[in-house]
């Protein structure tokens, strides 16, 4: 086994337990062995979104998607990192992207994409689009029975004032 994996299934250990900024070492550690290794960034992305530094973190996701153009959980952690800090247009093209790329049977990243999507326009004052795009994010929770994100959906539009 290289050294490499095995730095990682510590920080994978320490990832479990919420030790976020202990885990992202072991992550550094085997991005070392191992830097074109998308998954050692995606992870040190994770932890480094979960402890606040959401610059770092889009930056991991970003040198994981050069590597996995195609990952769908990246490339959502990275656009709700961009929605977060403000960036609409990069936060509205990768939750495009998404929809582009997403396997037609999986229904849950593109609920999700829809759900931010519209969320931006909202935030733009598109009502109508905002409302077609909350609606299909909706559609898809519902045929993927995933009640979390219909709760979610539910929130935002309630806090949005629908």
């Amino acid at each position: 086994m290289k050294r490499g994996d095995e730095m990682f299934k510590e920080g994978l250990v320490l990832f479990a337990g919420r030790d976020f900024a202990g885990a992202a070492g072991f992550f550094t550690d085997a991005l070392r062995e191992s830097p074109e290794n998308a998954n050692y960034y995606y992870y040190r992305g994770v932890c480094f979104q979960e402890t606040g530094a959401a610059v770092e973190a889009i930056s991991d996701y970003t040198n994981a998607l050069i590597r996995q153009p195609s990952a769908c959980p990246v490339r959502y952690n990275r656009a709700e990192l961009y929605l977060q800090t403000g960036d609409l247009v990069k936060a509205e093209e990768d939750f495009e992207e998404i929809l582009r790329s997403a396997e037609p049977k999986d229904h849950h990243w593109p609920a999700l994409a829809y759900l931010g999507r519209g969320l931006i326009r909202l935030e733009e004052g598109e009502v109508e689009q905002a409302v077609i795009d909350l609606s299909a994010a909706e559609d898809l929770a519902k045929m993927d029975g995933d009640r979390l994100l219909l709760a979610r959906i539910g929130d935002e539009l309630e806090r949005s004032g629908f």
